[in-house]
């Protein structure tokens, strides 16, 4: 039994310094691994990160700095109008109250040019702003149940009336409505149809295009617009929702002189969002003098009517000076401008 014994301890020592060896190893791999989750473990999760987007970013292949508040909104924005907006609350908020604040001076005397599009579908809601106490002009579409009427209503309140002519936009699925210059219409068919849609008003001092960007980015055929503009004595205010218009070109080889749009007031139909742009609209009439506005009558009548009214009174002591597109022109022709 001695003897026995005597065999048996050697066995037991080695088995207790295979367990301790075993025993260190995994302490060792775990403190590996350890070290390692820390090091190169996942970073807290954040979540989904949205890419960054830059309103009325220049087009590729021009700069988007000086010249930025000339460009047209994103492309979808032509065929926006056409959509059911939902409206938002027409109440007023902080945020607004701290634009307001904001004003800037005008810089000798800078002028602002509201149009306002798309009359003709309704009478209802163009009284408010027929009613804004300063000149503004009204483009009214032809051909719809209550063109003429809408455009009786604006001329009888003392502001100016354009008409505002469909056109085809780049998308051919898009109906611009009755009375639309095609793609397929002849320069005469267009100069025709110009006429037509003018004398349907009772007589207009301008024309702007509505949708059209298929129409503006074709030279020969806004240049049949442009004629048709020069016969009848109005001007073309190109409404810009392409950057490729060609109106500028086809004008140049006339001769003539055309307005073009600097702002869309509302395609955000938020009072917020109308402040922003109102303020964007500002920089540019204290840069160049001047800045043409669009809104619309039925897409933003909740709220861009109150808050045109609330801001004059305080855009006028700023200094700003209101005009229509022809009173502009009026000045830039007794200047030799």
């Amino acid at each position: 039994m001695s003897a026995a014994r005597k065999r048996k301890k050697p066995k037991v020592r080695l088995d207790r310094k295979k367990v301790l060896v075993f025993a260190a190893l995994v302490i060792s791999l775990c403190a590996v691994l350890l070290c390692i989750t820390a090091l190169f473990g996942p970073l807290p999760d954040d979540g989904p990160q949205s890419p960054a987007v830059e309103a009325d970013a220049a087009p590729a292949g021009q700069s988007s700095g000086a010249r930025e508040e000339t460009l047209p909104p994103p492309p979808a924005a032509e065929e926006a109008a056409l959509a059911p907006v939902q409206q938002a609350p027409a109440g007023k908020t902080a945020g607004a109250a701290a634009h307001v604040q904001e004003i800037p001076p005008a810089v000798d005397g800078a002028a602002l040019l509201f149009v306002i599009d798309d009359a003709g579908q309704s009478t209802g809601r163009l009284s408010r702003y027929t009613s804004l106490p300063f000149p503004l002009a009204v483009a009214v579409l032809p051909k719809l149940a209550h063109s003429a009427e809408c455009a009786a209503i604006v001329r009888s309140a003392g502001k100016e009336v354009l008409l505002h002519q469909p056109m085809q936009a780049l998308n051919a699925a898009v109906n611009p409505g009755p009375g639309a210059i095609t793609p397929d219409m002849s320069v005469q068919e267009i100069q025709t149809l110009v006429r037509e849609n003018i004398a349907e008003l009772g007589g207009v001092s301008g024309l702007n295009n509505h949708e059209g960007s298929r129409i503006t980015e074709d030279v020969l055929r806004i240049g049949a617009v442009l004629d048709a503009a020069a016969e009848c004595g109005v001007y073309f205010l190109d409404s810009r929702t392409t950057a490729n218009t060609r109106a500028p070109e086809a004008a140049a080889a006339r001769g003539m002189d055309i307005l073009a749009r600097d702002v869309f007031l509302d395609n955000d139909v938020d009072r917020d969002g109308m402040l922003d742009q109102l303020h964007r609209a500002l920089a540019i009439a204290n840069k160049k003098g001047t800045v043409i506005i669009i809104g619309h009558v039925d897409k933003s009548a909740e709220i861009l009517p109150e808050l045109l009214a609330d801001l004059y009174p305080q855009l006028e002591r700023a200094g700003y000076r209101f005009l229509t597109p022809s009173m502009l022109l009026q000045e830039q022709a007794s200047s030799g401008r």
